[in-house]
């Protein structure tokens, strides 16, 4: 379930994990999003979506908002869908107080008001939030993040 059959408007969620995940979990991860994905719907309506796992941490969702609208209710499965699957996997996708960095290959994780005492590495933005975005300004230099 790619994104990138998607409109660059396509809302997303980021979802980071605590630590890296290992390749058989991203491959559970995989197997479980294409299972998810073509039943996500809402109000009765199937979701246009995709999903990938990035990075080694992250599992990014998305629908495609100019084929049919995310509701409440369905924004709310997902979110149930990513609790079991972090409860499956002992995994916490829902820490909001930690981002990742990566400089030259490496990525460390780091609380979020530690990102000054990086400013030479670059962040993966936590604050995107459409497929254009993600695309572009996911990776961006810590300096110039608006959360530091």
């Amino acid at each position: 379930m790619s994104l990138t059959n998607l409109s660059p408007s396509s809302k997303i969620w980021i979802y980071k994990s605590n630590r890296e995940l290992t390749s058989s979990e991203q491959s559970f991860i995989r197997e479980e999003l294409d299972l998810f994905i073509p039943q996500w719907a809402s109000h009765g309506n199937k979701l246009f979506g995709g999903a990938e796992v990035r990075e080694n941490w992250f599992v990014v969702l998305a629908v495609d908002e100019t084929q049919s609208m995310a509701s409440g209710c369905s924004i709310d499965t997902s979110v149930q869908f990513m609790k079991a699957l972090g409860k499956e996997l002992n995994v916490d996708f829902f820490d909001r107080m930690h981002v990742l960095l990566t400089k030259e290959g490496m990525k460390v994780q780091v609380h979020f008001s530690e990102l000054g005492s990086h400013p030479d590495w670059d962040l993966y933005n936590p604050l995107v939030s459409t497929l254009e975005e993600f695309n572009s300004r996911w990776l961006i230099p810590v300096s110039e993040s608006p959360l530091v």
